[in-house]
């Protein structure tokens, strides 16, 4: 983490923060310092998406002389492995250059390292310039009550080699290739750089409470039945081939896939939080894979997933499975109406990420498998294979959006929750409010244009008439 430096107040005499008022005594024309006014709080302490170069540069002010720790996820890598694309990494600077005459943030940060127990960029799967980048980082700005959590787009253009003094330009970093610094530099030199990756930045989202999530209470309230599902084999997200992990459909329909005697139904399952980063966590009495039919549900394994998460991620699928209320359920369908299931029903795709003991309980945290199961409804259904598809990677975009499904849940569990809790009065209003338009929109209903364009129109029919008419 870093801070954002406070530039130093025009008069260097006052040892208070904030603008200082000068009040002019009546009689003596004197003047005394009143108290200071309060901070004004950072625009960077509030959620919203800052994108404008003004905005970037003062925001990434608080990188230089330190080193921040930031998380990085080749997304389309997670498309198409369940082990593979997300590190982590040192910012080491930040420049700005332009491109299309358009000035970008870019980051230079140290190689990143995999926290997913595979690798971040697989000999196969080299990382290609313009391949689109989530980057999530910490920082401490002016004004901010708590360090404030960012997600920046980004998008890689190149390795390089970053020297964070310039011998030759004091003051000023150098970066270029590393072939080129070893030609222009001194071996002490090469020794403090680093090899980086060069991402540009699009914009930051900043979250001042930390990745926003959906807690038990809310998911209590509409959501129940909560069961998972543990799929020896890895699943169809989780299949490998000669060539590396793939993805496919599931055949048959998703309850006769489930009735399989291989797979291992856990029914007492408690949610805990839905985060909008992707992360589910959920409480259970029971071990993970004890009693799953696979070779690599040992003893050791068992006691230990976190040791092992590579191999369960490629041996074993998990799928949480949970009902929706009514009105929840009317929102998903008009939002998502091809989600696999039965309309009340979801079924979530996961990847395991870490167990923890709590108390006679274990607290399970999975991340999203970014692919949303959807299925064919009605005539479809029935011209079709049948069966359960992934959406293809080419539907997919950015961050949590990427599961559909998942997504439209979250925003109609916290629209609906904010609906709930407003007191009865601010209900009412609301209620009004809506039966007005309503009201508006059954009149207007079959008026297409209005007065004047109706006359205009008119009018043209009738020219129109008459010349036909004189011809």
């Amino acid at each position: 983490m870093a801070k954002i430096k406070k530039s130093e107040a025009s008069d260097k005499k006052l040892k208070v923060k904030g603008k200082v008022k000068k009040v002019k005594k009546e009689g003596n024309g004197q003047t005394e310092q009143a108290a200071p006014e309060k901070e004004e709080k950072s625009r960077f302490a509030k959620s919203g998406v800052f994108s404008k170069p003004a905005d970037l540069s003062a925001l990434f002010q608080a990188i230089k002389g330190t080193e921040v720790s930031a998380g990085i996820v080749r997304l389309r890598m997670q498309t198409e492995s369940v082990e593979h694309g997300r590190g982590k990494a040192i910012v080491r600077h930040f420049t700005f250059r332009k491109f299309d005459e358009q000035p970008k943030a870019v980051f230079f940060m140290a190689t990143p390292s995999s926290s997913s127990g595979g690798s971040f960029e697989p000999t196969d799967r080299l990382l290609k310039p313009g391949e689109q980048l989530e980057v999530s980082y910490t920082l401490e700005v002016e004004g901010g009550d708590r360090p404030i959590f960012f997600v920046s787009k980004g998008y890689f253009l190149r390795n390089s080699f970053y020297i964070a003094e310039d011998p030759n330009n004091p003051g000023k970093h150098w970066a270029g290739p590393r072939e080129t610094a070893v030609e222009k530099f001194p071996k002490n030199v090469i020794v403090a750089g680093d090899d980086v990756i060069e991402v540009r930045i699009e914009n930051a989202t900043s979250f001042p409470n930390g990745p926003g999530m959906v807690q038990k209470d809310v998911l209590d309230r509409y959501l129940s039945g909560s069961q998972l599902y543990v799929v020896p084999g890895g699943g169809p997200w989780a299949q490998r081939s000669t060539q590396g992990n793939f993805f496919e459909d599931i055949r048959d329909p998703l309850n006769k896939f489930l009735e399989k005697d291989n797979i291992k139904l856990i029914d007492q399952v408690n949610l805990q939080s839905f985060a909008n980063m992707g992360d589910v966590t959920i409480l259970t009495k029971e071990r993970l894979l004890a009693d799953v039919e696979h070779d690599v549900a040992r003893p050791g394994v068992i006691k230990n997933p976190n040791d092992n998460l590579r191999k369960i991620n490629n041996n074993i699928g998990f799928l949480l499975h949970f009902k929706m209320d009514e009105e929840i359920k009317e929102i998903i369908m008009s939002k998502v109406p091809n989600k696999a299931g039965p309309e009340e029903d979801v079924y979530l795709p996961l990847v395991l990420e870490r167990v923890s003991d709590s108390k006679e309980q274990y607290r399970v945290t999975f991340r999203l498998f970014p692919r949303d199961l959807v299925e064919e409804r009605g005539r479809k259904a029935t011209m079709g294979s049948g069966g359960v598809k992934f959406t293809p990677p080419y539907a997919l975009y950015p961050g949590a959006e990427n599961h559909n499904t998942y997504s439209k849940l979250l925003i109609a569990l916290s629209q609906r929750f904010r609906e709930d809790e407003k007191p009865e009065e601010d209900k009412l209003k609301s209620e009004k409010l809506v039966a007005s338009v309503q009201e508006r929109m059954a009149e207007q209903k079959h008026k297409f244009v209005d007065e004047k364009v109706k006359s205009a129109f008119q009018n043209r029919v009738a020219a129109k008439k008459r010349k036909e008419e004189g011809a």
